[in-house]
């Protein structure tokens, strides 16, 4: 007998063979479907985690930008009134008050040398629809002593009661509250002749106490002449400040510059991502020495208030996300991100959104809440609102009891 014949199952590999005929056309389409379905669902929720990342990242960008932002303008709010707080006078009578004056001033750093501003510790600038402009003025004189009363004056020279504290350098403001005169001037000079004599001469060269060789810049030529005959000096030190904040709407960012020394295109931009800026007055009305309900404005009261009762400021910071999100759909409705005007001042003033994409004019009813980039588009963007009360220090304890 054949070894074959002994093993009759030996060729069954053929008929194996004979049976595999491949995968089939419907198995083919099965396992495509299959693998399409698996595709989308990945693609699906790959796009979902890009969108949430990309809200989350510029939520936290925001976040960043809104309490860096926030931080530095409650730090300017807080010095403001530095080195004249005293100024406002007894708030029992307004005659002793020589805040909110105008101030004569000179300064060779800017374009226009010859300006004038207001000795008010706070300024808010509105215009309608659009960010408000805070201005803070303070000064940054290490010495206690800030102010000093004016015994006797010439053009360029003022006799106080006593110059102790008033270094080469120093910028002061003369002011007489009896007439409502006031004068920014550079002290140049410690008078030989007068013990409490100050001067400010025009470019004139003099040494700090440094050792450092300057020429006036802020001392214009014929001094004061007769607007200053009595009164009180203040000081602010070398390097005082009169800054302003305001919302660049091309760039989205909140700026910063020191109007004193630098023009408004020096500005600098100290946030991005700021959509606007809203600030109140928290004024003392009623005299009771808190500030009410009722008691907060936009403009301060009267035609001459009484800057002894401003106390405080409050302002709202609107910070806004830089990821457009179309909005979702519910029962074939467009529901957008943000529904409405996002609210300051703890929620009971809503901020104005017109022309927040610097696109038209249209006003908020033209808002788009599809997916599209149209004009005034802001209910397609996260925003987050910074909101605070700053007390004004320097005010309140500068008061005279």
């Amino acid at each position: 007998m054949r070894k074959d014949d002994m093993h009759p199952r030996s060729h069954s590999w053929r008929d194996r063979a004979r049976r595999q005929h491949g995968v089939s056309l419907i198995e083919l389409m099965v396992g495509l479907v299959v693998g399409l379905v698996c595709v989308l669902i990945i693609v699906q929720l790959q796009t979902l985690w890009d969108a949430r990342k990309r809200s989350v990242g510029s939520g936290n960008d925001a976040q960043i930008s809104g309490t860096l932002g926030a931080f530095a303008l409650d730090r300017d709010l807080r010095l403001a009134g530095f080195g004249f707080g005293t100024a406002g006078g007894d708030p029992a009578d307004p005659t002793t008050s020589a805040m909110g004056c105008t101030v004569k001033a000179f300064s060779q750093d800017l374009a226009a040398p010859t300006f004038t501003f207001k000795l008010a510790p706070v300024q808010i600038i509105k215009a309608d629809g659009k960010p408000d402009e805070i201005r803070m003025l303070y000064g940054n004189s290490s010495y206690f002593v800030s102010s000093q009363p004016i015994m006797s004056s010439t053009a360029e020279s003022n006799s106080l009661k006593s110059r102790e504290g008033f270094l080469l350098g120093d910028k002061a403001i003369a002011a007489n509250p009896a007439t409502g005169s006031c004068n920014m001037v550079e002290i140049t000079g410690l008078s030989s002749s007068d013990p409490n004599a100050v001067e400010h001469k025009e470019a004139f060269i003099y040494t700090t106490n440094q050792g450092l060789n300057k020429t006036a810049t802020m001392n214009k030529a014929g001094g004061t002449g007769t607007d200053i005959t009595s009164g009180v000096l203040f000081n602010l030190g070398m390097a005082p400040a009169l800054t302003v904040w305001k919302v660049n709407p091309s760039r989205q960012s909140l700026t910063r510059y020191n109007s004193l020394f630098e023009d408004e295109v020096n500005a600098s931009d100290v946030v991005t991502d700021v959509v606007t800026l809203k600030a109140q007055y928290g004024y003392d009305a009623s005299g009771d020495g808190v500030i009410g309900t009722g008691e907060w404005y936009d403009t301060l009261p009267g035609p001459t208030p009484n800057y002894a009762r401003l106390l405080a400021v409050r302002f709202g910071l609107l910070i806004r996300s830089r990821q457009f999100e179309r909005p979702n759909v519910e029962s074939g409705t467009a529901v957008p991100v943000t529904a409405s005007a996002p609210k300051w001042a703890n929620g009971s003033i809503a901020f104005p959104m017109r022309n927040v994409d610097n696109t038209d004019d249209s006003g908020d009813g033209a808002s788009a809440i599809n997916g599209d980039a149209a004009a005034n588009n802001w209910r397609n963007y996260r925003y987050r609102v910074y909101d605070t009360v700053v007390p004004l220090r320097n005010m309140i304890w500068g008061v005279t009891q």
